[in-house]
């Protein structure tokens, strides 16, 4: 199955959830925000959240600066 992180393909298993694409393109969750779509999935739920097909997943990690 195919989605799209951050505009990137990126193949995953049938039956995927956030967790585990975050673990398969080595993308530690810490700091990391995570969209479908125009929907953010809040971290508790990454567990649960079964991907589909063509998914279009924003990843923002959060940056410190000034």
């Amino acid at each position: 199955m195919k989605v799209y992180v951050n505009d990137e393909s990126v193949d995953i298993t049938d039956a995927s959830n956030i967790a585990q694409l975050l673990k398969q393109i080595k993308t530690a969750p810490k700091g990391i925000a995570v969209a479908i779509g125009p929907n953010i999935i809040p971290s508790n739920l990454w567990d649960d959240y079964l991907l589909k097909e063509d998914d279009q997943v924003l990843l923002i990690r959060a940056t410190q600066g000034g």
